[in-house]
């Protein structure tokens, strides 16, 4: 899983790192978790991607004085797999699934900045409202969004 994220931030880690990164994210999910963790597979265990959310994160929920409930934390599609629906059909899901069970006011997604993502964010009614800068070269931009509306259904086969 966190290949394809390395892979889409182009930042390479190491496998001691990625072992860990990965125990910390899997050791937040549970029965009473306040995450939502879709992942999308093809060819019997083959992960082309997945996205996570839930409840905004501390540090990321106060934007331009106002506070946002919920967010999407992350959501990663391999490059191969890119610009075929998969990324929405994963946004979909998960945005339903936090409204649910949160019934958030608001909603927030810190994004790279990169041309692609401010699309797909754009595209999905978000509204750019502030940058902050990630590390030493590169920065994020919050979207947010305060009308807030169930999708129609997915059209991924979905086994829970």
């Amino acid at each position: 899983m966190l290949q394809i994220m390395d892979e889409a931030l182009e930042m390479p880690t190491i496998n001691d790192e990625m072992e860990e990164r990965l125990e910390r994210l899997l050791a937040k999910f549970n029965n009473k978790s306040q995450f939502i963790l879709y992942v999308v597979e093809v060819d019997h265990g083959n992960l082309v991607g997945w996205c996570r959310g839930g409840r905004a994160v501390e540090a990321h929920k106060i934007v331009a004085h106002e506070t946002y409930d919920c967010e999407i934390h992350d959501i990663f599609v391999r490059k191969q797999y890119q610009h075929r629906g998969i990324g929405y059909e994963l946004w979909k899901i998960v945005w339903n699934d936090i409204l649910l069970a949160f019934q958030p006011k608001n909603f927030i997604v810190w994004s790279v900045d990169n041309k692609q993502t401010h699309q797909f964010y754009s595209s999905l009614g978000g509204m750019p409202k502030e940058r902050r800068k990630f590390d030493e070269e590169r920065f994020l931009t919050a979207f947010v969004w305060n009308d807030l509306k169930l999708y129609e259904t997915t059209n991924f086969l979905m086994f829970k």
